[in-house]
């Protein structure tokens, strides 16, 4: 059984829940449909990332919500409609990073929330 330390180290490195090992995804968005290292099936079933979706918005909102805050608190006489502009330009870049980590999230999530006992698929 991993530690929580080696499980938060194989989150934030994308990597298999199972093994800790194998990566989850090749690159960019593009997924394994299961860990190179020890087979385990990725996706449990058709539309399985839909709850990533609820865990992106968290993640896009309190980036959003720290940026335009950031950018009203250093230039508070600019209206607030052009800071959010300002903060949805400067997100763009970690929009696919958002995407990642919220469906590496809900891999561990669900694993942990509904571990199979037949291991590997």
């Amino acid at each position: 059984m991993a530690t929580r330390r080696q499980m938060w180290s194989g989150l934030l490195r994308q990597r298999c829940p199972t093994c800790l090992r194998g990566p989850i995804y090749k690159s960019g968005l593009d997924m394994n449909a299961q860990c190179p290292e020890c087979g385990l099936v990725f996706e449990r079933e058709p539309g399985y990332f839909v709850g990533s979706m609820y865990i992106s918005y968290a993640l896009s909102s309190v980036f959003m919500i720290a940026l335009a805050g950031t950018g009203y608190l250093l230039f508070p006489r600019v209206d607030l409609a052009w800071i959010m502009l300002g903060a949805i330009v400067l997100f763009l870049p970690f929009a696919v990073m958002t995407t990642r980590y919220s469906r590496v999230i809900w891999i561990y999530l669900d694993r942990w929330v509904w571990p199979t006992e037949d291991g590997p698929r």
